[in-house]
């Protein structure tokens, strides 16, 4: 478990797609785990069209979100671009330092929300 944050998160995981300029950017909030990561699925999101994921929200990340970032940056990395998380905070990278997976990702501390 990586209990990120305690107090204003969404009791359980939501998401929201928002097409800005330079493509969709998934915004992420409360509980990111595998029922989340399903609806996300369900709901025809294509982490490989992402340009960005927003994560200040995130209170909890489970092994199907981290595995829907590593996919998601894997493919930005075949494509040439980078994997932006955007308002990580310090807790967020730290679950991904121990995760091993940190250099996956380019940080952004403007999340553009």
């Amino acid at each position: 478990m990586h209990r990120l944050s305690s107090g204003s998160e969404p009791p359980s995981g939501a998401f929201r797609v928002v097409h800005e300029d330079a493509g969709p950017v998934l915004h992420l909030l409360g509980d990111v785990d595998e029922p989340l990561v399903g609806r996300m699925r369900a709901e025809g999101v294509d982490e490989r069209a992402l340009v960005a994921v927003h994560v200040a929200s995130v209170g909890y990340i489970d092994s199907a979100g981290l595995s829907l970032l590593v996919r998601w940056a894997q493919s930005a990395a075949r494509d040439g671009r980078p994997a932006v998380l955007r308002s990580a905070s310090p807790r967020f990278r730290k679950v991904l330092d121990l995760a091993g997976i940190s250099v996956l990702f380019t940080l952004e501390d403007d999340g553009g929300a």
